[in-house]
């Protein structure tokens, strides 16, 4: 199938301008009779054929038997009738030249091993005939354009019409979404079980429709990364943001390792990555979902670099502002000193001058203060974006609604005329005053909630598409280690560094002794003090098993050391592969950080960087992304964990070396990438961060290989 044969589909299937619906009837409660009903109240001015095996009238329209019987083919088929009968249908359609369908029923991959089975054979039979598939298991779809409203379920005929498309895997969402009165809608698409034609291919579609200009997608899971990567890069070709909200967060997505890696970046971890690195707006709920759509479909979005502003008539309304944008990690950038001598000869002198800033209640009595304050802070080379923090609560009066009329009008006619971008912000999430909100309506951008406005604001300021710097290509991974790994044998601490050491990841001198004296010649060998550790393929956490000495400082000690630790790795585990005990340098000073490798389907392995050491779990304080990671991504996400305070020298302590850190990070992810057909997880805990310029090694090391098919 070629892209323009699929492209002309998913025209058939977006802009139909004929539809046939299979199973057509007028009982009320069937779903190709709320399609009927819904064609019809939404002015499709296309041509609609009920198909019905006895033939007759529905909704007078003369029905066709059979999609063979229509004079000729419709633009798209929309076959509600069971599961069962739903491929013969579709292979009906395609013989008959029908290249787009709408599949309403369930029973489908969503069910049982059966309906998994039928789902596989709608994608095959898709697939042979360059369909576009809308479903199964979904309620359909709206253009509100031209009126094709193939959508199983009530659709009101006051949704607002505009820019944003709605794409969701459920309906029900997608409907409260388009429903709420705030935000024109271009398309409402419920795909369903996505089974044949998936969000990528109507991000594909969409980027290239004129109606649209921004993108909403609610979405339970991405099958096909690279296809939403490919897509992604058409829809910023177009210029339109694209913000996700993912419904199913909260379940865990760390596979079951041994890993601590896993209980740090879960599958949530991964989609925020992918999504970062491919510039989609997440949102957090569907309230922050909403703002982030409103301030997309604005008439300016923020300038992207710039700062916030904040401004509002209270003290105790700004400060509220500063403190969620705090919590929220966005930073009020202070005024430049211009514009504080301009807001002195505007404002009364017991006003601050500041961001936030309170306008104080001057503005009541003359509102063209309020527009002139508005054009001093658009001139602030640090500003790129203010938001007007202005409450008129709903519950107002007409003339306590009236006091903020001024206000409103300022900065609807400030929006009009200039190039900084203003949001007229109500804190409470009920909203303004309608009045209030109709007069700034005029010209701004009205947003709701606090939270929800500065989240969705730091997103579109924030959101960029990753480019990483490829560095040199990757070498060819050693078949020795390949099989290695791949066995299913776990291996040893000391195996797992020997990997990483050819791998050039910083390891430490060691030795494996079998017996006391091969340990107390191996720790004279190495020098005092040494470190010694169990040497098992079956116990992957050393400490808790009693397994880990540190500080041995003589021969005696070393003997003594060996033989406590292979009794207490007995006791803890009688069925394990003991195979002595390793005899280790010993590393001291530095930071304990630790690195690690976990993977999650779709995406694959990702990185996770944090606060090492043996209360990794208790303080979770670590950054993830998706491999490949190159040394400036390594460095900003050393910088959003607390470990970038430790490395910089926390309460007078000598700065570690960061960048050493981080050149172990780009190291392990080239690794990664060499072996990940045979790797599930890694764990570097802990990794000594020694002082500035002298490098890192890592102290202990769990490589987790795949599991052989």
């Amino acid at each position: 199938m070629t892209s323009d044969t699929f492209s002309s589909a998913m025209r058939a299937l977006m802009v139909p301008r004929s539809v046939a619906i299979v199973g057509a009837t007028e009982r009320p409660d069937a779903s190709s009779s709320f399609v009927m009903r819904n064609l019809m109240a939404h002015g499709f001015d296309g041509k609609i054929l009920p198909v019905n095996p006895k033939g007759g009238s529905v909704f007078g329209y003369t029905a066709a038997t059979s999609l063979s019987d229509l004079a000729e083919p419709a633009d798209v088929a929309v076959i509600g009738i069971s599961a069962e009968r739903v491929l013969p249908a579709l292979e009906e359609a395609a013989r008959n030249g029908i290249k787009a369908a709408v599949v309403l029923a369930s029973g489908f991959g969503e069910l049982d091993d059966a309906g998994r089975r039928r789902q596989d054979e709608l994608v095959d039979l898709a697939r042979r005939n360059g369909m576009a598939i809308c479903g199964p298991n979904c309620l359909g779809l709206f253009n509100l354009n031209s009126g094709a409203a193939l959508y199983s379920s009530r659709l009101s005929t006051g949704m607002l019409k505009g820019g944003l498309a709605l794409v969701s895997h459920s309906g029900a969402t997608a409907i409260a979404l388009g429903n709420t009165g705030r935000i024109g809608i271009s398309h409402i698409v419920s795909s369903g079980n996505s089974a044949a034609t998936d969000i990528p291919d109507y991000l594909d579609y969409l980027a290239t429709d004129d109606a649209t200009k921004a993108i909403g997608v609610v979405l339970e899971a991405i099958r096909d990364p690279q296809a939403f990567a490919d897509a992604m890069q058409t829809v910023h070709a177009a210029g339109k943001p694209v913000i996700v909200l993912r419904a199913g967060r909260s379940e865990s997505g760390a596979r079951a390792t041994a890993a601590h890696t896993g209980s740090l970046a879960g599958a949530g971890e991964a989609y925020t990555s992918f999504f970062r690195r491919n510039g989609v707006l997440e949102a957090g709920d569907m309230d922050e979902f909403l703002e982030t759509a409103v301030l997309c479909s604005g008439t300016r979005r923020p300038r992207r670099g710039k700062g916030l502003a904040v401004l509002g008539v209270s003290g105790g309304g700004v400060a509220h502002v500063s403190d969620i944008a705090e919590e929220t990690g966005i930073t009020l950038p202070p005024f430049h000193c211009g514009t504080v001598a301009a807001l002195r000869t505007l404002l009364p002198p017991f006003a601050t001058p500041q961001n936030p800033l309170d306008t104080t209640g001057i503005v009541f009595a003359d509102a063209s203060i309020y527009g002139q304050v508005l054009d001093v802070i658009a001139t602030d080379p640090e500003i790129g974006l203010i938001v007007a923090a202005q409450d008129a609560p709903t519950g107002l009066d007409q003339d306590g609604a009236a006091e903020y009329l001024g206000i409103a009008g300022a900065a609807a006619d400030f929006a009009k005329q200039s190039e900084t971008p203003v949001v007229f912000m109500s804190n409470l999430s009920s909203g303004h005053h309608p009045a209030v909100k109709a007069a700034a309506a005029r010209g701004v951008t009205v947003m709701n909630g606090t939270r929800a406005t500065l989240r969705a604001i730091k997103a579109v300021m924030n959101v960029e598409v990753a480019s990483l710097d490829e560095g040199k290509p990757w070498a060819a991974p050693d078949p020795t280690w390949l099989q290695r790994i791949g066995s299913g044998v776990p291996l040893t601490e000391r195996e797992a560094k020997a990997f990483l050491a050819a791998n050039g990841l910083p390891t430490t001198q060691e030795y494996l002794a079998t017996t006391a004296d091969e340990a107390a010649a191996a720790a004279e060998k190495t020098g005092f003090p040494v470190v010694m550790k169990i040497e098992s393929p079956d116990i992957a956490h050393k400490t808790e098993a009693g397994g880990v000495r540190l500080g041995i400082a003589s021969e005696s000690e070393a003997r003594e050391a060996f033989e406590t630790i292979i009794a207490n790795a007995r006791a803890y585990d009688p069925k394990a592969d003991l195979r002595g005990v390793v005899v280790q340098e010993m590393v001291t000073g530095g930071v304990e950080a630790l690195v690690g490798l976990v993977r999650h389907e779709p995406f694959g392995l990702g990185l996770v960087v944090g606060v090492g050491g043996v209360l990794v779990e208790l303080i979770k304080d670590a950054a993830f992304e998706l491999l490949p990671i190159d040394k400036p991504l390594a460095l900003d996400m050393i910088d959003r964990t607390k470990l970038s305070q430790l490395l910089a020298g926390y309460r007078g302590a000598a700065a570690a070396d960061a960048d050493g850190l981080a050149d172990l990070m780009v190291a392990l992810s080239d690794a990664a990438l060499r072996y990940d057909d045979v790797l599930e997880a890694i764990d570097l805990n802990p990794v000594a961060v020694l002082p500035k310029g002298r490098g890192v090694r890592l102290l202990d090391a769990l490589v987790i290989g795949k599991k052989p098919a």
